[in-house]
């Protein structure tokens, strides 16, 4: 299935969106709409998405070839941020915490 700009940039604004909603509260419940529906076709579709964002993350911010000690703090501060998303897929079992 190919994505139109207009639906990779709603599912990014989706994504934030819910990501901004887990950081405000302690839930492990992942929050869910009926247009999300559109974009994700049900909760595990939204599951992936979060994952998949989360593993883009770290792999765009965390510098490998940092000392050890560096690299430690930039993996709980990346850990800290997401918070919330951590929360919830470590609930539904959907990820080891990379960071």
């Amino acid at each position: 299935m190919t994505m139109t700009w207009s639906e990779t940039h709603r599912r990014w604004q989706v994504l934030r969106a819910v990501e901004e909603e887990l950081a405000r509260t302690e839930s492990p419940v992942l929050p869910w709409r009926s247009e999300y529906a559109e974009l994700f076709g049900d909760r595990a579709g939204l599951l992936a998405a979060l994952r998949y964002r989360w593993q883009l993350t770290v792999n765009a911010q965390l510098d490998t070839h940092l000392p050890e000690r560096e690299l430690e703090e930039q993996r709980r501060s990346l850990a800290r941020r997401a918070r919330g998303v951590l929360r919830v897929l470590e609930a539904e079992g959907a990820t080891r915490v990379v960071a």
